[in-house]
């Protein structure tokens, strides 16, 4: 039998509109009769099935949904819908940097890119990454305003970190003579620098234990060791605002990290940036420079 066109919309519109969260056996029960000859592994009814789960606050069942509807090739409008509803449930259960990793290249022309930057924004702050998530949720807002949307976003480019002391845990991951670094590129008002792949130490977190869990969120890596080589003190000019670190520096192993190959890269997941091998000979301050000072001279010391 042929199915009408947007009957399946109908049926699906009919069952969010009857939705009760306090009878979830019967949402469930209605949804996949809605879904009725859909075929196994459909990305539609995937992501029909995770958003149930979703409203029903089961977040740990609706996220490996969302991922199959994604990956099974789920088209416009739904794509998009699914991944902010995936980076939302991923900030719900605690993986901020995961909600950022699926948000970050939604293209400013897709209908719901204002929806998208509004949970990047989220997710950036529950990351630590204050003054990012006020840009994203600024320049959203300007897109809105047509009257200030310019100044809002002439002030979004000046807004900057608050003077603070952070404490923060970075990996030295050496191999043969080589360092694995980040790279940030060159603006107009600095070069490009490396910088220890790491981050943040958050309250009630040991600094071994923040090591492997910024690895994890931003390269994917997985640390089977890790052996503190010392603590640094890094003080410096953030584009005319000080900036204070107490680093915490380790080496480290991961079988990831130990595969990549000395021309190949790592797409930073929750940033913008990308980490690669470098000869530790070839770095220096008066060229391509390694933060948090001192870090390079404990990497020189272990290759």
């Amino acid at each position: 039998m042929t199915e009408v066109p947007g009957e399946v919309d109908r049926r699906i519109d009919d069952v969010w509109a009857a939705a009760d969260e306090e009878n979830p056996d019967a949402l469930r029960i209605a949804m996949r009769e809605a879904l009725t000859g859909r075929p196994e592994g459909d990305p539609r009814a995937l992501f029909e099935r995770a958003s149930v789960e979703d409203f029903l606050g089961q977040e740990s069942a609706a996220i490996p949904l969302y991922r199959a509807a994604l990956a099974g090739g789920l088209e416009a409008p739904f794509a998009t819908q699914a991944r902010i509803q995936l980076a939302s449930s991923l900030r719900n259960v605690g993986d901020a940097s995961g909600a950022i990793a699926v948000l970050k290249d939604v293209p400013p022309t897709d209908p719901l890119a204002g929806a998208a930057a509004g949970f990047r924004a989220l997710a950036l702050y529950d990351d630590d990454k204050a003054v990012r998530a006020l840009r994203t949720a600024l320049r959203a807002l300007a897109d809105e305003i047509p009257l200030y949307g310019r100044a809002l976003r002439a002030y979004a480019a000046e807004v900057r970190s608050r003077p603070r002391i952070r404490v923060i845990a970075v990996a030295v991951v050496v191999r043969d003579g080589y360092v694995l670094g980040e790279l940030y590129s060159a603006t107009p008002e600095r070069p490009s620098f490396l910088r220890a792949p790491g981050g943040g130490v958050e309250p009630g977190e040991t600094a071994d234990a923040a090591v492997r869990r910024e690895l994890a969120e931003e390269l994917g890596a997985t640390v089977t060791d890790s052996r503190l080589l010392g603590v640094l003190e890094n003080i410096f000019d953030n584009d005319g605002r000080p900036g204070h670190e107490i680093a915490y520096v380790f080496a480290v192993r991961s079988p990831e990290l130990d595969d990549l190959g000395v021309d190949e890269r790592i797409q930073v997941l929750d940033g913008d940036t990308s980490v690669g091998w470098y000869r530790i000979d070839d770095l220096h301050a008066d060229a391509l420079p390694f933060y948090p000072p001192g870090a390079l001279d404990l990497a020189r010391g272990q290759g």
